[in-house]
């Protein structure tokens, strides 16, 4: 079908029967994603008081699993935050920071320049490793900052608005090194990406409840290091809501300071238990499998991976042939009922990202694909928007 074509209601009835579309709305978006029945089950169940023995121990279970999922040590600890994962970025920063110390930043796109303007609104004094977009970190990108005096250094693992994972191995020789606090924002890339938190010295590990934990949005967490833990509270906190201190002090007894989202911590309880019980590397393995089938089905289609070295989590995709990405965008929502999500900012005109997470099948992958194949420009228009190739 042309990129000029639109789909008539017969012909949306017609690609329902053989298959090519959903007959409902499907998620390929990097958060929130698609839940499975289990999941959504228990989120239509009644509220509880939180306030009690019996949700302390499962506040306690949720730290226990959470811990065991991402390989923390014995002794960190987990705080649990009614708040999207930048609540969860903005707390690390100012509980393991103080006004005027210096940080490294790893910015490879949105997210890592996120997480600069909040250091720098805390009054951090940041450096920064910019990062084209897409392009992986490389030893180069560190050398400039070796002994320069940072106290910390704080990366996106998974960068998502690029789709691009950055090497934790590399960052974690160079913080030992250099004895730098590791921040890590793995909210992308956690039960996506291999990830071990003990193993690569991270000391706040920050996670969120709507990527591959396939959760509602409303939740994040941080899990922090011995040593992390031992650093908050050693100078005056900054903030009421965000103040680690009261979340460290009250996950000892099973409870936050404040009123947490019921729902999401029950939800988050059976679904890291059905993760551990499977095993976190088929988790992974099964994501990993998901976004290869889908790269594998997109061959001979005018779209270009974007990023040199991608996550399990996300496909970026730069359409050729002259087609915007919001064309595709909006088309697939509109037409196929199928979500994609378009980027912002200086990639806004170039790319758009499907996602991997959340209960899809490579039967949803080829639905995807198919409904590309149909909005896509013609080889003979590809052929003439790109005369070089």
């Amino acid at each position: 079908m042309p990129a000029s074509a639109t789909l008539t209601l017969p012909a949306v009835a017609e690609a329902l029967d053989s298959g090519v579309v959903a007959p409902a709305a499907t998620l390929f978006t990097p958060g929130p994603v698609m839940m499975d029945t289990e999941t959504c089950d228990e989120g239509g169940q009644q509220m509880v008081y939180h306030r009690t023995a019996e949700f302390s121990r499962r506040i306690l279970r949720c730290e226990a699993l959470l811990k065991e999922a991402c390989g923390a040590a014995a002794p960190d600890r987990v705080v649990m935050l009614t708040g999207s994962g930048t609540a969860a970025m903005e707390g690390a920063v100012l509980n393991l920071f103080s006004s005027g110390e210096k940080v490294l930043v790893v910015n490879g796109g949105d997210f890592g320049r996120r997480f600069a303007e909040i250091a720098a609104l805390h009054g951090l004094a940041v450096e920064e490793a910019e990062l084209a977009p897409g392009r992986p970190l490389t030893a180069e990108d560190l050398r400039p900052f070796e002994s320069a005096g940072f106290t910390g250094l704080l990366v996106n693992h998974h960068e998502t608005s690029t789709g691009t994972l950055m090497d934790l191995a590399l960052l974690a020789g160079f913080c030992r090194a250099h004895g730098l606090l590791f921040v890590v924002d793995a909210i992308g890339s956690f039960l996506a990406d291999p990830l071990d938190m003990a193993w690569s010295g991270i000391d706040a590990l920050i996670l969120s409840s709507q990527k591959a934990l396939a959760l509602p949005p409303g939740m994040s967490f941080v899990v922090l290091s011995a040593r992390a833990v031992a650093r908050v509270g050693t100078f005056a906190p900054c903030s009421y809501y965000l103040d680690f201190g009261r979340y460290l002090g009250d996950i000892r007894r099973g409870q936050t300071p404040f009123t947490p989202a019921v729902g999401i911590l029950r939800q988050l309880e059976r679904r890291l238990g059905a993760v551990l019980e499977a095993g976190v590397a088929r988790q992974v393995a099964g994501v990993r499998a998901l976004a290869q089938d889908f790269r594998a089905k997109l061959r001979g289609l005018p779209f270009r991976v974007f990023s040199a070295s991608p996550s399990n989590a996300v496909t970026a995709l730069e359409p050729l042939g002259g087609v915007p990405p919001a064309h595709y965008v909006s088309r697939l929502a509109e037409e196929f009922g199928l979500f994609v999500c378009p980027n912002g900012g200086a990639l806004r005109d170039r790319i758009f990202r499907v996602g991997h997470l959340g209960r899809l099948t490579p039967a949803d992958n080829t639905r995807l694909v198919a409904a590309l194949r149909a909005l896509a420009p013609s080889p003979r228009r590809q052929r003439a928007a790109n005369p070089q190739e």
